[in-house]
């Protein structure tokens, strides 16, 4: 009777011991994944930031260029205003003029050069 429960009781000892190690074996697979999902976040979360910071930079950069851009314009606006009196209407005026012919000469001259090409095309094809 002692020597049945003796040996009941170790087989049982036995069972609780390979559960427990089969319990530790569990946890230490779940703290390693775990341990290697906390560095893969703390990689991610690093390269994050990283990008964050250039991207501030970045802004701040964009930042100054477009405020000389604005004090650039600024200060032509201002030369045009102070430039501009009682005869600088008449003068915008005439340099808009000058502006236009020119250009419409210019296209007259690419139109004349454009026709003056598919009259060499075509007479290449003829040949």
């Amino acid at each position: 009777m002692y020597r049945e429960q003796v040996i009941t009781l170790e087989d049982e000892l036995a069972r609780i011991r390979e559960k427990d190690d089969v319990s530790k074996e569990v946890f230490k697979d779940r703290t390693e994944k775990l341990s290697k999902r906390l560095q893969l976040m703390n990689q991610r979360y690093e390269a994050l930031e990283k990008r964050r910071n250039l991207e501030v930079e970045g802004f701040k950069t964009d930042v100054k260029t477009l405020r000389a851009r604005l004090k650039d314009v600024e200060k032509q606006l201002y030369k045009v205003t102070i430039g501009l009196g009682e005869d600088g209407d008449i003068r915008m005026l005439k340099d808009v003029h000058k502006t236009t012919t020119r250009s419409k000469r210019m296209q007259s001259e690419l139109h004349r050069l454009k026709a003056a090409i598919y009259g060499m095309e075509n007479d290449l094809r003829r040949l």
